[in-house]
């Protein structure tokens, strides 16, 4: 026990160390923006060159730390947050994800700038902003989550964008016979684990889904079950590339060498793809057909903010900066340089890739129900533990009224605590 706390305080004071370091590397005349960024996909040059746009345009710019992975990031942040050396901003994620570190006092209300720019901005994005009346943060991208599939293997395999579940299970089956793994799965990294899961719950029933976030539904609800049969039968077909292969470093390659032809992920892996020799114009996207079509049209939503530290440096500067970012031309800087889409509705979106503004239209065009991404839509301490529960199935489907009991057993922990 006591070599195991030796071990979390160095872990502590590295983090720490990592973050204090980091805050020291800027310009006396620079805010500090941290990111986790700093890996694969490497954002940090498209941070620097928005730390210099609005140095240009405001006089005030931004030196951005990158952090490879995102558990050091999280460390290193939480370590900083409560200091004097606090970033002055701060990438991370919404809704509960962002809970517990407004409820201790570590970031700064935005509702000043929201309501500033609140004609362009949907009333739903920030919801997903927004505590007891107050907005915190603002965000920089948002993205739909879909399934990326590989052109030139459809074609040459004469296979069309299924539209039914019988057609994806088809294509699915099509695509094995010819030796090419229909899609990409991973335990790696962890958080990949959550994409199957809430495809899979929602395209059973999107209420379900978010009564299942919130508390209001259980894990061994019949309907849930349901939902991870299908997705059994998907693993005991074959249907996935072996859980190991790295989400990241592995799928990009075997998706361009034609090994892979499906990757269920956010619109954003159009840049991990192409940056990893991918062409653009071989990529295409769909939404996943619902197994149960009484689900109807609907689409997962991932909204990336970032963060004011409540004891930033130099809080009033770093809303300067914020403000400028959540207008229209500072929100469409940044979106330009990764192919993302700009939350402002009123930022430039032309520079989009023709399958992004597609996918954008159907959306909008065909009414999707929109929903929020997992990791940001329940709790953080639940989902921390469910993903090792996900991985927990994939690697072994016949464990599901385990795994469901397990799922409950810490839902029902945290709401116990947590009406």
């Amino acid at each position: 026990m006591k070599t195991a706390f030796k071990v979390a305080g160095v872990l502590l004071a590295l983090a720490l160390a990592f973050a204090l370091a980091g805050c020291k590397k800027a310009p006396a005349k620079d805010l500090v923006m941290m990111h986790d960024k700093g890996g694969n996909p490497n954002y940090q040059p498209f941070y620097e060159a928005a730390g210099q746009a609005a140095k240009e345009k405001i006089g005030i710019g931004f030196t951005p730390t990158p952090y490879p992975t995102t558990d050091v990031f999280i460390s290193a942040v939480r370590a900083a947050l409560p200091t004097k050396e606090a970033p002055d901003l701060f990438t991370w994620w919404s809704t509960y994800r962002m809970k517990d570190l407004i409820d201790q006092g570590l970031v700064a209300e935005t509702t000043d700038l929201w309501d500033k720019h609140k004609d362009e901005y949907s009333q739903g994005l920030r919801d997903a902003f927004t505590f007891d009346g107050k907005v915190y943060g603002f965000g920089y991208v948002v993205e739909y989550w879909g399934v990326w599939y590989n052109k030139q293997v459809f074609a040459a395999n004469n296979l069309e964008v299924p539209t039914t579940w019988d057609e994806f299970n088809q294509v699915c089956a099509a695509l094995k016979a010819k030796g090419i793994a229909p899609m990409a799965q991973t335990v790696q990294g962890r958080w990949p684990t959550f994409i199957l899961f809430e495809e899979m719950v929602a395209r059973e029933s999107p209420d379900l889904y978010v009564e299942l976030c919130e508390g209001k539904a259980k894990y061994s609800d019949p309907r849930v079950k349901k939902a991870f049969g299908v997705w059994a039968e998907l693993i005991r077909k074959g249907y996935f590339t072996d859980p190991s292969t790295d989400l990241f470093s592995d799928v990009p390659r075997l998706f361009n060498q034609g090994k892979v032809a499906m990757v269920p992920c956010g619109s954003w892996y159009l840049t991990v793809l192409t940056s990893n020799g991918v062409a653009e114009e071989n990529l295409g996207i769909f939404i996943m057909p619902p197994h149960n079509p009484d689900s109807g049209k609907l689409a997962i939503l991932e909204a990336s903010p970032i963060l004011i530290s409540k004891n930033a440096p130099n809080l009033g500067s770093a809303k300067k900066v914020a403000d400028w970012w959540m207008g229209p031309e500072g929100n469409a800087f940044f979106a330009k340089q990764v192919n993302q889409y700009p939350p402002n509705s009123k930022a430039d979106t032309s520079f989009l890739p023709a399958v992004k503004v597609e996918l954008r239209q159907m959306l909008v065009g065909e009414n999707y129900r929109i929903l929020n991404r997992f990791w940001e839509a329940t709790p953080t301490p639940i989902c921390e533990q469910a993903v090792d529960k996900f991985a927990e199935f994939i690697l072994n489907p016949g464990s599901v009224d385990k795994v469901l009991a397990d799922l409950d057993k810490i839902a029902d922990e945290y709401w116990a605590k947590n009406k």
